[in-house]
């Protein structure tokens, strides 16, 4: 699925979606010193801001964006894990213990690396090939699919 595949999924689910304007995606990328990948924006411009049921309960809409990354390193901190890379983009997070992210610079529907609090990992775990299969995943974990 593209986002407005799995936009019209969730349109057909009844959940409300909101977007987040152009000028907001650009101070994500301006905040982080980034440009995001397409899928990705285009995640944001369909519904960086809500998604009704879609991954409720989950940090991962604008209003917390910009908190995420500090987070993440506080819990890779706290386990003594190694550190974020530089070109990590954390864009979810659940609960705090537990978090999502994509290398920036991997292409515009990049691969999403995952971290577990107290999983003894010896580096990032490679959880799925796409940003678009993550929200895939997520559809179900939302109840949805």
């Amino acid at each position: 699925m593209n986002i407005q595949e799995i936009e019209n999924y969730l349109d057909s689910k009844g959940c409300e979606l909101h977007g987040c304007s152009a000028r907001e995606i650009a101070k994500i990328e301006e905040f982080f010193n980034v440009k995001l990948p397409l899928y990705y924006r285009e995640f944001l411009s369909s519904m960086g801001k809500e998604a009704g049921k879609f991954m409720r309960g989950s940090s991962v809409f604008y209003s917390e964006i910009f908190d995420l990354r500090d987070g993440s390193i506080r819990l890779l901190n706290d386990d003594n894990f190694k550190p974020l890379p530089v070109n990590a983009f954390v864009f979810w997070m659940h609960q705090g213990y537990q978090f999502a992210f994509f290398y920036w610079d991997e292409g515009d529907n990049p691969p999403v690396y995952y971290y577990l609090e107290g999983e003894h990992y010896e580096d990032f775990e490679k959880k799925e090939n796409s940003f678009t299969d993550f929200l895939e995943k997520q559809l179900i974990m939302s109840g949805l699919r």
